[in-house]
Parts: structure tokens; sequence; C-alpha cells
């Protein structure tokens, strides 16, 4: 049987849609913890909203018979380039130490 399939954007910026596919009436089972699904791991029903970097893992599972581990890992892209992001703001003050 084949794996399921995960899709969705990674690296992502606050937040990203994950959705799992697999052979037709095929129940699938994830994990968002790194660890192998296993029969009873969670149900896929929706899609799943991500927040922070997580590996999803899943397989399908048809009359018993499990498939490979299909595994993504989605990345959160840190925030660069826009508002200065804090640091010295005040640089320019203080500098009469020679």
């Amino acid at each position: 049987m084949n794996a399921p399939v995960i899709s969705g954007t990674s690296p992502f910026s606050e937040s990203t849609q994950v959705s799992i596919s697999g052979p037709d009436g095929a129940d699938i089972r994830y994990t968002t913890d790194g660890s192998t699904p296993t029969e009873s791991s969670s149900l896929y029903a929706s899609p799943l909203t991500l927040s922070a970097t997580t590996t999803v893992k899943a397989i399908a599972i048809k009359n018993g018979v499990s498939s490979s581990v299909a595994t993504r890992t989605f990345t959160l892209q840190a925030a660069g380039g826009e508002g200065g992001g804090g640091g010295d703001a005040g640089s320019g003050s203080g500098g009469g130490d020679e």
C-alpha cells in the first residue's frame, strides 16, 4: 500500500495548513511529536494548522495492513528583514569612551 502524501507550505511564517491524503478507503493515522504513528495515533479527519516547526508523520491503514511512514517537516521561518527586530536601537549614544 502506498504511503500517505503530506502537503503544505514550508517554510512558513505565522501558520500553515497541512493536508494528508492516502489510498481510497484507508484510515490515515498521524503524529506531530516526531514519533512513529501506529493504529492508535490520531485519526486524520481535516487539515491541521501548524504555528511552530513541526514534523508530521503519517501512515495509511486498510484492512489491517499499514503503509510505510510518510514524513515531512514544516519549518517556521524566523521573521527577518523588516522592522529592525530590536537589538541596539540606541546606537550612537555612549560613544565617548576614548
